[in-house]
């Protein structure tokens, strides 16, 4: 089973490729559990309820055209929704390189942090915004 390390991560947001500014990414999926236990049980049943989604990336904060915050504050001002695209290498999606893709908003977004004489990050949280939470393709 091959081993992979994250070299050239694809991280696409609203069609804008900020993959070149980004240092670290995280994609997690939840479901709630539901305790559905009768009368008459021996042991606690559960059920898997309802989903949520989150896509965390720490970007490198540019203000240039067409880049992080170009971006990311148009998205996050507008409350609108839009496609976060995620794979683990730039190449083509494939069964060794799936894309994982979710309809997100921004609600939180700062523009600007860090310290003195510090590279100025972003961290960024994309919640699901879609009736399909996160959706994993191959091809």
């Amino acid at each position: 089973m091959a081993k992979v390390i994250l070299r050239d991560a694809s991280i696409v947001i609203d069609s804008v490729d900020l993959s070149d500014h980004a240092s670290s990414v995280e994609i997690s999926s939840a479901k709630d559990l539901v305790e559905v236990t009768a009368f008459g049980n021996a042991y606690k049943t559960n059920l898997v309820g309802l989903g949520d989604a989150t896509m965390s990336v720490t970007f490198f904060q540019d203000y240039a055209a067409a880049s992080v915050d170009a971006t990311l504050w148009p998205l996050h001002d507008a409350e609108s929704t839009f496609d976060v695209v995620i794979k683990p290498e730039s190449g083509p999606v494939s069964a060794t390189n799936p894309s994982y893709t979710m309809t997100a908003v921004l609600p939180e977004f700062n523009p600007i942090a860090g310290g003195v004489g510090e590279a100025s990050t972003v961290d960024v949280e994309f919640q699901n915004a879609g009736e399909t939470g996160i959706v994993m393709a191959i091809a």
